[in-house]
């Protein structure tokens, strides 16, 4: 398959890399992903300025960064990028779940899929639930990732080549469809991918006062379904790989 390869993580992210390293064998890629962690920026766009690119080669296929959000990424690499037209276009894996409602609406790696959606190319966003231990190896650009942490991302992304084979191959994806999937934070040899709703969450402030203004600062979700439903965030957390469908044809349907 042709595949266009992006995140919200930024280009430096060993995530990226893991996916590309694995998908390369067997697929012709190109990455093109932010310069900087675009996190929180959904499918935001770069209306005003220059965007500029550098060509990385610490890839195994052509790769660009990019000062813009994950979507500019996207649309700039369809546009003038790759040299053809591909059969998907895979944003992640990203570090941390993006499980439920709140997570779905804000995360710069499902905007990244949904730039790829709205132009009625397949689109897959994939992200990993992260224990704080982990997710701060993840986070740490300048060490390489611990052993296990490494090797489970390796499953992950191999797990992730299977669904993307699968999907293009047994199914027909549809305009304005964004598969997401998000990966447990151990135990993959045990994990099966499980169709589920996202949750439904309730994100309050976000913001801390300062002197002069406000800054950002993440707080837990309240989460609004009954304990043990079966939604992304509760399935994820019990260690299974859940695959939620964002349809934006519902959209389309009148009420």
């Amino acid at each position: 398959m042709k595949i266009l390869l992006t995140n919200d993580d930024g280009i430096d992210s060993p995530f990226l890399l893991s996916v590309a390293e694995a998908f390369a064998e067997a697929h012709e890629l190109v990455v093109a992903a932010p310069s900087q962690e675009q996190s929180w920026i959904g499918k935001a766009m770069s209306r005003r300025g220059t965007v500029s690119m550098e060509e990385r080669q610490n890839y195994p296929c052509p790769a660009f960064s990019l000062e813009g959000t994950p979507s500019d990424c996207v649309n700039i690499a369809l546009g003038h990028l790759c040299p053809e037209r591909p059969d998907l276009v895979l944003s992640g894996i990203n570090i941390g779940h993006n499980a439920g409602l709140s997570f779905v609406a804000s995360s710069g790696t499902i905007g990244g899929a949904m730039e790829a959606a709205l132009q009625d190319i397949p689109a897959i966003a994939a992200s990993m639930y992260l224990e704080p231990d982990r997710f701060q190896s993840a986070c740490n650009r300048k060490e390489p990732l611990p052993q296990d942490l490494q090797e489970h991302l390796n499953h992950a992304a191999s797990t992730l080549e299977d669904f993307a084979r699968g999907l293009i191959q047994n199914h027909a994806p549809r305009y304005g469809q964004v598969h997401s999937l998000n990966f447990p934070n151990s135990n993959l040899d045990q994990a099966t991918i499980e169709p589920v709703p996202a949750a439904q969450t309730l994100s309050h402030c976000l913001f801390d006062r300062e002197p002069n203004g406000f800054r950002f600062r993440y707080q837990p979700l309240e989460v609004l379904d009954p304990a043990g439903a079966a939604t992304d965030r509760n399935l994820v957390h019990k260690g299974m790989i859940t695959h939620t469908l964002i349809d934006f044809n519902a959209l389309h349907r009148a009420p």
